[in-house]
């Protein structure tokens, strides 16, 4: 008969999976870290980038269960934390506008639902969320739109009036509502809005780079004013003509607003058009002389380079193992990486989990305190939400308050078509993370060990107490007791108490 015994980690206020409270701490981002609801972590993980192309918001509600077992479930076994998921993207259906004149009426009957059902599953699985508002699809028609919804976006985009009634009317309800959740990595306002851009844009239709300053200075404001949440943008490349664009100071004027600024960038990266000179990696953060951290928010979900199914245009000059290209941007200074993507429709090309699997296992392997949302730092007791899980020490520390330092592919068709093609598919390829997943129910992190233990009886255990397992990264196990011999955390769910437990 095997024998538990049952060792206290940290005690939780509250329940830590129950219905999830926004948090009360302020987000920022300093070095190479982002620090969310008081935990330093390293971004590791993927663009989702959507269940159903522009529809995951609006009046249809979203199968919370279908989400989260495709997207969020298999990003945990695998060993990540982060997934980017797109919003409004090109408002086929949210949010609601006059057709005539680009004025933003309101937003779908399940949209802020079907956001904070998304969340509290992330919150749950230990993962964060890019919440990324809206593309440079506004102004792509790959024959999903009529002239009028063009005309119309057109005008949503360069009329200050329009942007205005998007911010009382939509994302000011948003924000009220679930913007300070505790699973939000960042509030993103555009992914690769240069596609648009009058200057270099690949758009069916284009407009003035500095209606989007505008438009991003002015998110990047309410979300400040708020939430607790950080702001940043998907931006197209890593040249420094175009990553010089968003600087603090820049953003501010252009709104303008005082608030209006990013926190850290998000930078996307296509080895098919860059050589060396423009790849992240094969430069450390620091080379692009930016004012505020940088996070790597696209780039291929598979090795390229010869020898592999990425070899198109100059793939071949910087050839990379996916895993090595995740360990590159821990290494050197970056606060995160996120490949593109599950719901990628060639595959074949890009990749999806089942390659990026093992680089997502193999750092977490390697960096657990940095990449578990669950594992609290040794100092963050105090600026942690009184709702938050903490499950390990360690010896990184954070602040409550936003650091003052902190306050914080390239254009062509080709990416386009792949874009468009990949809108067809809506279901993820199966995770082939087996590996990491049935490691973690008998494997630890060293700081997880190192806690010091307070022994309990089996009575004071379970006496009048409902008990749920999970493993060490967090994934739900269930009620029942678990047979395979490790370490397991144990919650009572009418407490709140977590504890750690040995199977032996």
């Amino acid at each position: 008969m095997k024998k538990m015994l049952p060792v206290i980690c940290l005690l939780a206020a509250g329940s830590a999976f129950a219905q999830v409270p926004m948090q009360t701490t302020q987000d920022y981002a300093q070095g190479n870290r982002l620090i969310i609801n008081g935990k330093p972590l390293f971004i590791s993980g993927m663009n989702i980038a959507w269940h159903n192309f522009a529809r995951d918001v609006g009046d249809q509600a979203i199968n919370g269960t279908t989400f989260t077992n495709t997207y969020l479930k298999p990003i945990k076994e695998a060993g990540g934390n982060a997934v980017r998921w797109w919003l409004h993207t090109d408002a086929q259906v949210d949010p609601k506008m006059n057709m005539s004149t680009g004025a933003v009426t309101g937003i779908g009957t399940n949209t802020i639902n079907n956001m904070r059902t998304v969340l509290d599953s992330a919150y749950k699985y230990g993962i964060v969320v890019s919440m990324c508002l809206f593309s440079f699809d506004l102004l792509q028609n790959d024959g999903n739109k009529s002239q009028d919804e063009m005309n119309r976006n057109y005008k949503f985009l360069t009329e200050p009036a329009n942007l205005d009634s998007y911010i009382t009317n939509a994302l000011g309800p948003i924000l009220d509502a679930i913007g300070s959740h505790p699973a939000i990595m960042a509030w993103e306002v555009f992914n690769e809005p240069e596609g648009m851009s009058t200057e270099h844009g690949w758009a069916t239709q284009k407009i003035a780079h500095s209606n989007i300053m505008r438009f991003t200075s002015k998110i990047a404001g309410e979300v400040h004013r708020r939430t607790k949440k950080m702001a940043s943008t998907g931006i197209h490349e890593y040249s420094s003509g175009e990553l010089s664009r968003y600087t603090e100071a820049k953003l501010k004027a252009a709104g303008p607003d005082n608030d209006g600024y990013l926190d850290f960038y998000m930078v996307h990266h296509y080895p098919e058009y860059w050589g060396a000179n423009g790849s992240p990696f094969k430069h450390p953060a620091s080379y692009w002389n930016m004012d505020k951290p940088i996070l790597i928010g696209e780039f291929p979900a598979r090795s390229w380079g010869n020898g592999t199914g990425y070899t198109a245009g100059k793939a071949n000059e910087t050839a990379m193992t996916i895993t090595a290209a995740f360990e590159y941007a821990y290494d050197n200074g970056y606060c995160g990486a996120m490949s593109w993507s599950m719901t990628e429709g060639n595959s074949a090309k890009f990749g999806n989990l089942s390659t990026t699997a093992p680089a997502l296992t193999n750092l977490y392997n390697k960096h657990p305190n940095d990449i578990n949302v669950l594992a609290a730092p040794a100092s963050s007791s105090s600026a942690r939400s009184s709702s938050s899980v903490a499950l390990s020490s360690s010896s990184r520390s954070s602040s409550s308050s936003r650091s003052s330092s902190s306050s914080l592919a390239a254009s062509s068709s080709s990416r386009v078509s792949s874009s468009s093609s990949a809108r067809s598919s809506s279901s993820a390829a199966p995770s082939s993370s087996s590996q990491a997943s049935s490691s973690s129910q008998a494997s630890s992190s060293s700081s997880s060990e190192e806690a010091t233990p307070i022994i309990l009886t089996q009575t004071q255990l379970t006496s009048n107490h409902s008990l749920q397992y999970y493993n060490l990264k967090g994934i739900p196990l269930g009620s029942v007791k678990p047979k395979e011999p490790g370490v397991y955390i144990v919650k009572n769910t009418k407490t709140g108490q977590i504890q750690k437990v040995a199977v032996k």
